[in-house]
């Protein structure tokens, strides 16, 4: 099927945005159709590459599946071929008239910077303020959208910093110097990306789907553009204001707009706590941002200010008193009936209903509905029919009052049940419990739980989501395995899901499942797979057993899926050995420290689309990687710094899941010290590093990296929280100030807008690329102690191809 309707709307709106932006004074029009051109020239040379490939196949029956990938894209791209000729043609309908007509050439002035010396720090404040607000908000949307696994949340960040960094370099070189005009049209921005978020979630996903990585990255990259673009185009435009007119250095002014992200972040991770929705939130910061523009840059009389003041407090009781986040997920999640939609720190719960039908999504996906009798009774009794009477059993995740039901079959006293989210407790839960057996429930984090609590278990059941991201990883490596089996009694069961059901398991899928058995196997003496809905694995010290039916009839557990009527012994045991002779025990386990299974789920995505996964390459590549080419050499020392600090900032919120436990309300502090270092670094003049090279400071980063590569293993022995989080509070401000104090030197002597842009371009672009290729590539693949190597590595490339050869 071919998106002929989405792909004409999606171009059309983007060349409007484009074309807004040119007519405003962002780039000039003459930019804007360059850019369009270079569209029309790559749509067109796909487009005939494509044909010519398609000919060839046809005539000498060739089927080289790269030629394959590029077929199925070539329906697409040709619509945006044809939806671009057209605005082509359209421009060039004056040409036939000036064939006929004079014509004179007007040049154009600059606008006059307007801007006084008080307005400064309150309007880089606010610049900061509303652009990490917006950040960290819409993170959350997207990547519920998405997916959110560390690739994609790498892709957020990569593609939020590459586009600003495309607005820092327009700034250098564009005549628009208006600063009321630049003020709104950043505070306007984020509607249009909003608008883009809806249009485009409607036009490309359906319901509850999680696209492929290509269609996230494409919707990602497309949602932020209007906002980043302005975002890094007005910092840099006021960083240069405030120089000619007020003297201020631009590591000065880099500090006050960091200042206003500080603030921001630590303000927007209190309200989002469970306080204040997702989207009502956002429409408060942009009327936040509209307001301060319209009363401190063009409403000046006292009169028209009172009235613009009395229109905004109604705007904003109107947003505070009304709950616009239900008819924004309504727009999200069509086809249901949106009644009840709250954000926790951790997720967003939504209820609906579908023809008189109760359902939950949590992150825009199904999670529990009432006919889910197949999904309850696999993810219970293939564990606890391993036992003839289990009295403890511990539940880690999962939709609690479902799941109770098939656990009360069995003779227990005791169910301990795990959930992170306290609001998705109270949501599993529609009445109030009046079991037999004893509900216990913590809201605390699983690993840390089982780290540092003493009861024992006769069962545990793990019903978390595969390993997508490096947080989930955690509970499928040999570490937790060890902890888990501490917690069982001798003949204790554990039992984990670490992939979804399929009839035929590709090469990425077993390297997946064999990492997964081969950490349990080194723990425990029996595992056994068994395919369902999802491709369980059980584990345990005694004999296991894959006759289900036949145990559930001895024992009296009355089922309605996981019984004879529907399931078959000997087909369950066909299918586990054949499971088990498809293993490759030469597969690396999972480690906390050597995160492969989340590599491997990475592959394993992108082999669900394999037409697909050439152009995500090439994409990724093309907007995050070769973009070093277009910075200067004396800016690649900022480019590969901010990259290494980026990447830091991965590895470091990773090691307070390992060590603490759980990041989540600790995050927004380790954001908040990093972002204070770049602002004291970048705004502070400390005498003892005037006198010290940018190449020492390169290379006192480097050994720091590495020292803290060597000490790395130490630093995850400890079992406390305030330890741990103090010392990776420590660990991350002095790389984050020595970076922020590196863009200071190399600003310190700009004498121009274009070339302030250029550094602070540089510092966006690297740490867009640090992003992706710590989060998605170096930690999976080669494990955290070697990526922090990396990372001294980047920074050594910098002293290499950077100052050393800056003559």
């Amino acid at each position: 099927m071919y998106h002929v309707i989405e792909t004409i709307l999606t171009v059309s709106l983007l060349y409007l945005v484009s074309y807004i932006f040119s007519r405003i004074g962002l780039y000039s029009p003459a930019e804007h159709k360059k850019l369009w051109n270079v569209v029309l020239a790559i749509t067109f040379l796909f487009t005939a590459l494509a044909g010519i490939f398609m000919a060839l196949q046809i005539t000498f029956t060739w089927t080289i599946p790269v030629i394959k990938a590029i077929l199925k894209w070539h329906v697409e791209i040709g619509i945006g071929l044809g939806v671009t000729g057209i605005f082509h043609f359209i421009w060039h309908l004056p040409y036939f008239g000036k064939i006929f007509t004079r014509t004179e050439n007007h040049s154009e002035t600059p606008d006059i910077q307007k801007i006084n010396s008080s307005s400064v720090y309150s309007n880089l404040f606010i610049i900061g303020f509303v652009s990490t607000s917006v950040q960290v908000l819409l993170i959350r949307e997207i990547l519920n959208i998405s997916g959110g696994y560390e690739l994609t949340t790498g892709v957020f960040l990569a593609s939020w910093l590459i586009t600003s960094a495309t607005g820092a370099a327009i700034a250098g070189k564009s005549n628009l110097n208006n600063i009321p005009r630049i003020n709104m049209i950043f505070s306007l921005s984020p509607l249009i990306s909003l608008l883009l978020l809806f249009l485009l979630s409607r036009l490309l996903l359906e319901t509850g789907e999680t696209p492929s990585f290509l269609v996230s990255m494409i919707f990602t990259i497309l949602v932020l553009f209007p906002f980043c673009l302005v975002s890094g185009f007005s910092f840099v435009k006021l960083i240069a204001s405030a120089r000619v007119r007020n003297g201020y250095v631009p590591g000065k002014s880099f500090s006050v707009e960091t200042t206003g992200g500080i603030i921001a972040g630590i303000l927007i991770t209190v309200l989002t706590s469970g306080l204040v929705n997702t989207y009502k939130l956002l429409l408060i910061i942009i009327l936040i941002s509209i307001a301060y523009t319209s009363l401190t840059f063009f409403i000046t009389n006292e009169k028209a200010k009172t009235f613009v003041r009395l229109l905004f407090v109604i705007l904003f009781s109107v947003v505070i008193l009304t709950d616009p986040d239900v008819v924004f997920r309504q727009l999200l999640i069509p086809g249901i009936n949106i009644t009840e939609t709250k954000d926790t720190p951790y997720g967003n719960i939504t209820k609906g209903e579908y023809s008189g039908e109760q359902s939950i999504y949590y992150n825009q996906r199904l999670l529990a509905y009432n006919d889910d009798v197949t999904e309850r009774e696999e993810d219970i009794h293939y564990a606890l029919l391993q036992r003839p009477n289990p009295e403890k059993v511990l539940l880690i995740s999962g939709f609690l009052e479902s799941h109770l039901q098939e656990i009360l079959k069995y003779p227990v006293k005791k169910i301990f049940f795990i959930e992170r989210d306290p609001a998705l407790v109270k949501s599993a839960l529609s009445q109030t419990y009046n079991g037999s057996a004893q509900l216990i429930i913590y809201n605390k984090d699983a690993f840390r739980y089982i780290r540092r609590n003493g009861e024992s278990f006769d069962a545990a059941i793990l019903l978390l989501p595969p390993p997508s991201t490096l947080s989930l990883n955690r509970f499928y490596t040999t570490d937790f395995f060890h902890e888990i089996k501490n917690r069982l009694t001798t003949s204790g069961v554990f039992m984990c899901s670490p992939v979804t059901g399929e009839n035929y398991l590709n090469q990425e899928s077993i390297n997946l499942c064999s990492a997964i058995y081969n950490s349990l196997s080194g723990v425990f003496k029996h595992v056994l797979p068994v395919a369902g809905n999802k491709l369980y694995f059980i584990a345990s010290d005694d004999e296991l057993s894959t006759s289900f039916c036949q145990l559930a009839a001895e024992r009296g557990i009355k089922n309605i899926y996981v019984s004879s009527d529907f399931l078959s012994d000997d087909l369950i045991k066909r299918k586990s050995d054949e499971i088990i002779s498809v293993i490759d025990l030469n597969t690396r386990q999972n480690r906390s420290v050597f995160p492969v299974a989340c590599f491997h789920f990475q592959s394993y995505n992108f082999s669900k689309n394999l037409n697909e996964k050439t152009p995500a390459i090439v994409l990724m590549i093309l907007a995050f990687a070769v973009p070093v080419l277009t910075v200067k050499r004396k800016n690649l020392i900022m480019y590969f710094s901010a990259s290494a600090l980026a990447g830091f900032e991965i590895i470091i919120l990773l090691t307070l899941q390992l060590t603490a436990g759980n990041m989540y309300q600790s995050a927004g502090l380790i954001l908040a010290s990093l972002m204070a270092g770049l602002a004291i670094g970048a705004g502070t003049d400390l005498k003892l590093l005037r006198y010290v090279s940018l190449n020492t400071k390169a290379l006192f980063l480097i050994f720091y990296y590495v020292i803290i590569a060597l000490c790395f293993t130490s630093l995850l022995t400890f079992k406390g929280i305030l330890a741990p989080i103090v010392l990776v509070i420590i660990s991350i401000v002095l790389p984050s100030y020595l970076t922020g104090h590196i863009f200071r030197e190399l600003t310190l002597s700009a004498d121009t807008g274009s070339a302030t842009g250029a550094t602070y371009s540089a510092d966006l672009a690297g740490s867009a690329l640090g992003f992706i290729l710590i989060s998605g590539v170096a930690v999976p693949a080669f494990g955290i102690k070697a990526s922090i190597i990396l990372l001294a590595l980047l920074i050594f490339a910098g002293v290499i191809f950077g100052t050393t050869r800056n003559k």
